[in-house]
């Protein structure tokens, strides 16, 4: 079963001839700062206004990769649980689809990766973020957006790239991650790893952040890319600088899908 509603590209191509499979996941129940249940729509909205025509690759990507974007999963507001069923539901019916597809999913808060990962089951996760999130607990709750990094270490290959602010519990569990990237991967990013200057619009912004060509420059070492999450991204209105960046960080991440893929 799969529990969907919106969508942003003028034509959609059905879901199991799609090149790239786009879902939406507006929850946010465990932020301190909430509101990033409103990114998939800011970001779809600025995905309408942004040239899909890539430089480097001399190809429209909006045109060259056949888009699905079968809206937003119908969380369940306050359940992580409930809404991790889901989550898990809804990609198993994709991959029974279209196994092939490369899946990008909007977010939400970072809680959402964990059940995403635990449903895919990449050999090495990525994960761009400012915050470690590796806390064994936060505030009383082990399934939160500052403990989901927490529950790979172990079970996969987890490397994290940007990192600048983690509790002393975090920065013992951080030895625990890897250095090399291997297999399938799966790529987590949260906007924070951007600067703040450029992505104002976030939970928690932390100074020393990237910049767009940093994020460029670390996305292109990365192969065997399965799927990524963009999560985090708290608008205030649409059309907004960060929705921008946002929207460019997709675009970067599909002219990776047609220059591996296609």
């Amino acid at each position: 079963m799969m529990y969907l509603r919106n969508s942003f590209p003028g034509y959609n191509f059905p879901a199991e001839d799609a090149d790239v499979i786009v879902i939406g996941i507006p929850f946010d129940s465990t932020s301190i700062n909430p509101g990033s249940r409103y990114g998939p729509a800011a970001i779809r909205e600025a995905l309408k206004c942004i040239e899909g025509f890539d430089s480097d690759l001399n190809v429209d990507l909006f045109e060259k990769l056949k888009i699905s974007d079968l809206g937003d999963i119908e969380t369940v507001p306050g359940s992580y649980e409930l809404t991790a069923r889901r989550i898990k539901e809804t990609i198993n019916s994709l991959k029974g689809k279209n196994p092939d597809a490369f899946i990008l999913f909007l977010g939400g808060e970072h809680l959402i990766s964990l059940p995403i990962i635990q449903t895919l089951r990449p050999d090495t996760v990525v994960d761009f973020d400012a915050h470690a999130d590796l806390r064994n607990e936060y505030l009383g709750n082990k399934f939160s957006h500052a403990t989901w990094a927490s529950h790979l270490l172990g079970e996969f290959n987890l490397i994290q790239r940007g990192v600048r602010s983690f509790s002393s519990e975090e920065k013992s569990a951080m030895k625990r991650c890897g250095d090399k990237i291997c297999g399938s991967t799966y790529l987590t990013i949260d906007i924070d790893v951007f600067d703040p200057s450029i992505a104002p619009e976030t939970g928690l912004p932390e100074p020393n952040g990237w910049t767009f060509e940093e994020f460029c420059k670390n996305l292109k070492g990365i192969k065997n890319l399965i799927a990524v999450d963009l999560v985090e991204f708290t608008p205030t209105d649409f059309n907004s600088p960060t929705a921008f960046l946002a929207a460019n960080v997709v675009k970067k991440i599909l002219g990776e899908v047609v220059a591996e893929r296609l």
